[in-house]
């Protein structure tokens, strides 16, 4: 049941952010609002590691879907995030908005990355130079930065949903 409500957390996630973006045009600006879900994943400490990656798989497979980006770039990324959450073992995560908003970013500059190199070496050469330097590190941090003020709003609904989900599971085991 949990694993349900944080897909259908990351799909009205995803569903709001796709209105907003018909409204608004984010552009490079957009944020990754599933990525905060995956790092929670990633530092709690109550979370299986084969649960945690099927919960990243799926969110990142959702992320593909609705951005329309190759089918398994954000899937990889989503999974190597997770990965890198659980080994760096981040339990100051938790502590405070500074440094979620602050881990945030990190993650979400060195996912933006790896999606910009993985693009770069499995997508044929654009016929016509993209842009400059400033343009992809401003693309990069935008976003990052984006995500990383929305992060402590994100994770207060995961743990609220997690919480909600585990004291209804306790509540039924009980009876």
């Amino acid at each position: 049941m949990r694993n349900l409500a944080f897909v259908l957390l990351g799909f009205l996630l995803l569903v709001q952010q796709a209105a907003v973006g018909v409204m608004v045009p984010l552009d490079e600006w957009a944020p990754n609002l599933l990525l905060p879900i995956v790092i929670y994943l990633g530092v709690a400490h109550d979370v299986h590691i084969v649960r945690g990656v099927s919960l990243a798989f799926v969110l990142g497979y959702l992320l593909d879907s609705f951005c329309g980006s190759p089918m398994g770039l954000q899937t990889f990324v989503m999974v190597a995030t997770f990965l890198v959450a659980r080994g760096a073992g981040l339990n100051l995560f938790m502590r405070g908005p500074l440094f979620q908003i602050a881990l945030t970013f990190v993650f979400g500059v060195l996912a933006g990355g790896s999606i910009l190199a993985l693009r770069a070496i499995f997508e044929p050469p654009a016929p016509f130079p993209t842009g400059s330097v400033t343009d992809t590190v401003v693309a990069l941090t935008a976003g990052a930065a984006i995500t990383a003020l929305l992060s402590p709003a994100i994770f207060l609904v995961v743990r609220r949903v997690d919480a909600l989900v585990t004291r209804r599971r306790e509540e039924a085991a009980a009876t």
